[in-house]
């Protein structure tokens, strides 16, 4: 997989963000600055870091979230800010999505993730 690709699947940002990220040499794959954006990694297993931080490589997310009263369970809200709104950007960027739906004034736990094959074999009867 290419490095801006990985990027940009793990939910650090656009396309475009994750490849300045990359040309201001802020990434480091194996203790190395790597500065090409369509420099080839292995996923598997891979740590890396973003901004002197260090990061796991996940091929999904799946996040359980204890949902609050007062947020609609929709990516595109109507009436209540989106529960969304309680991850933090990275999963946001990754596509997460709510596994099933809670009404706004209901809380509870709601399973959120970016695999829709999940997603459909939890959802479908």
């Amino acid at each position: 997989m290419r490095l801006d690709d990985m990027l940009f699947s793990q939910g650090f940002g656009t396309r475009r963000e994750c490849a300045g990220l990359i040309a201001r040499g802020l990434v480091r794959v194996g203790g190395q600055v790597l500065g090409d954006p369509a420099a080839p990694v292995l996923t598997e297993g891979l740590t890396f870091e973003v901004e002197a931080q260090t990061w796991v490589y996940q091929a999904q997310a799946l996040v359980l979230l204890h949902k609050p009263a007062g947020y609609e369970c929709s990516q595109k809200p109507k009436h209540w800010p989106s529960v969304l709104l309680l991850l933090p950007p990275a999963l946001r960027h990754r596509g997460v999505q709510p596994v099933g739906r809670l009404d706004q004034d209901t809380t509870g736990l709601l399973l959120l993730t970016d695999d829709g094959a999940l997603i459909h074999r939890l959802t479908s009867p």
